[in-house]
């Protein structure tokens, strides 16, 4: 399957140079049953199309639960595994509190915004662009 047949329910998914950008179109994630789904299609980004480089965007977030916020550190974690890395970037007041007072601002790699994101991500991944099952 190619990303441009891949239609999230609440999120876009931008390849750029190898790179994913992951940006949200809701601005409250708190539903449980909304949150398992997205966590499934997060996850597809890098166990289906084989991501290993993710930046999300939380430009449109306003609120996050804390379910939410355990589905990015399971994110983190199996790009960890895999020898990928995310960027959690474009934090708006909402989101930057929560994570901040989660104490996670120093556990993810943050960025102002999304192509400062790319940037990190880019120096980090030198030589590595290529994603694929």
């Amino acid at each position: 399957m190619d990303l441009s047949e891949f239609h999230p329910r609440y999120f876009e998914a931008a390849e750029q140079d190898g790179l994913v950008v992951v940006t949200f179109s809701v601005s409250h994630i708190n539903d449980e049953e909304n949150i398992e789904e997205l966590g499934h299609e997060v996850f597809a980004l890098v166990d289906q199309f084989g991501f290993r480089k993710v930046a999300l965007s939380m430009a449109n977030v306003e609120y996050i639960t804390s379910s939410v916020v355990g589905k990015i550190i399971t994110l983190h974690r199996k790009l960890h595994w895999l020898d990928g890395q995310l960027v959690v970037c474009d934090l708006t007041p909402g989101v930057h509190e929560i994570l901040s007072a989660s104490r996670l601002l120093t556990y993810f790699s943050v960025a102002e915004t999304t192509a400062d994101a790319l940037r990190i991500l880019a120096v980090e991944g030198e030589g590595t662009t290529e994603h694929g099952v």
